[in-house]
């Protein structure tokens, strides 16, 4: 008899109470296998029946569910699930061992995917030897695990979850600990930070776990994102804890925080206002504003702030920082962004732009920045952290794109076209 198993996922198991365990021994003699195809090539493993009932809470019910035959093999697949983590969990049932050889320490990838198998199966200790497992990984490679990684773990596992208090802690510890923790900051999405503040929170009500001596970075290894469109400014502890906070108060509480990484949430950015319209500033030197200067000239002030924009001082640094570069959907945690942005655009992609003299006027360039704007408000929603940013960021850049002409003159451009 042929039977399916739900694919591998953060599906909590059934409520009810599983069927009653028989006794199991393997003195018994238990002629029943059931095959399970793992992964999407269906790479066979054969266990007995009466065995994996016993180990598991869900088989046990389902194979209780299912009518009675005189099949001598039942079939069920994991598609969902990798040969190594399956390989790991079957050394588990057997052995109770997960990690034999020092040597050869399964990957944080592998061992957030047994976790979630352990879960979903409700095999018996599996889930408390994965995070012991996790521990011994972070010692022998000094490193807790990145943060696409960590963001994974928050869309697959229940709120609460013991992996999550694990990681919680960690990164907690990091942040109070590492020169990196800005940056680090940076790299979550709000829904983690939110959570974050609470661990952080209980870290400063209670001593620090102590770190050995032999762990003197425990980053993320290289592969965090080069930049992020999540948080933006190199601020202080204070600031990004407090920014985290304030966020979390308008959002209540931490599990209700939408997933930006869950295309679902693409329906929370329906409702936004319109782009806000740049606001005519006024001066003190009125005559100079009512010259009218060569293209070359107005082009020449445009390049000027471009460079400023992006080179410093280090107040146009922080500003900038989310939008010097081009979006990378996966890298960014931001999967559905060219969905939802028609014509990306970013300071980098604008300074090619004008040393490569594409623009012909000044319009054109103020259109490319403005574009900018448009896409960040069309992406996220008031409120967001990134919507501030790109805020802050407009006001700035049309204060002062607004000076040109005073520019031009301080500059010795008297001849007017």
């Amino acid at each position: 008899m042929s039977t399916e198993s739900p694919s591998n996922g953060a599906t909590e198991l059934p409520r009810e109470a599983p069927p009653a365990k028989p006794k199991f021994s393997w003195l018994q003699p238990h002629p029943v296998f059931v095959v399970i195809l793992v992964g999407s090539e269906e790479k066979p493993f054969g266990i007995q029946k009466d065995f994996l009932c016993d180990r598991s809470d869900f088989y046990r019910k389902h194979f209780a569910d299912k009518s009675v035959d005189n099949a001598l093999e039942h079939v069920v697949r994991l598609p969902d699930t990798s040969t190594e983590v399956f390989g790991l969990a079957q050394n588990y049932l057997y052995t109770g061992v997960l990690i034999a050889d020092e040597s050869n320490v399964p990957s944080y990838e592998s061992l957030v995917g047994l976790w979630n198998l352990g879960h979903k199966l409700g095999v018996d200790g599996l889930c408390e030897k994965t995070l012991d497992a996790m521990k011994e990984c972070r010692r022998l490679t000094e490193r807790i695990p990145a943060t696409p990684l960590l963001i994974q773990v928050w869309r697959d596992t229940p709120e609460g979850s013991s992996i999550r208090l694990l990681l919680l802690s960690w990164a907690a510890e990091y942040m109070r600990s590492s020169d990196a923790r800005a940056e680090f900051a940076k790299s979550l999405p709000q829904e983690v930070l939110s959570e974050l503040v609470v661990a952080m929170s209980s870290f400063e009500a209670s001593p620090a776990p102590h770190a050995p001596a032999d762990l003197p970075s425990i980053a993320p290894p290289a592969t965090l994102p080069k930049k992020n469109v999540h948080y933006l400014d190199e601020a202080s502890d204070e600031e990004i804890l407090n920014s985290i906070k304030k966020n979390r108060r308008s959002s209540g509480a931490p599990g209700a925080v939408s997933s930006l990484l869950d295309p679902a949430a693409a329906g929370r950015r329906a409702a936004r206002t319109a782009l806000p319209k740049p606001q005519k500033r006024r001066t003190s030197a009125a005559f100079v504003d009512a010259r009218n200067f060569t293209t070359a000239q107005k082009l020449e002030f445009c390049a000027d702030l471009l460079n400023r924009m992006l080179s410093g001082p280090g107040f146009w640094t922080r500003l900038v920082g989310p939008f010097k570069d081009p979006v990378e959907p996966v890298e960014d945690g931001v999967p559905d962004y060219l969905d939802k942005v028609k014509r990306p655009m970013d300071l980098s992609t604008i300074k090619a732009k004008m040393d490569r003299r594409e623009y012909t006027n000044e319009d054109e360039f103020v259109r490319d920045v403005r574009q900018i704007f448009d896409n960040c408000f069309t992406y996220w929603k008031k409120g967001d952290p990134m919507w501030a940013a790109g805020e802050k960021l407009q006001r700035t850049f049309e204060e002062k794109f607004s000076h040109m002409n005073k520019w031009i003159a301080k500059m010795g451009g008297d001849e007017p076209e």
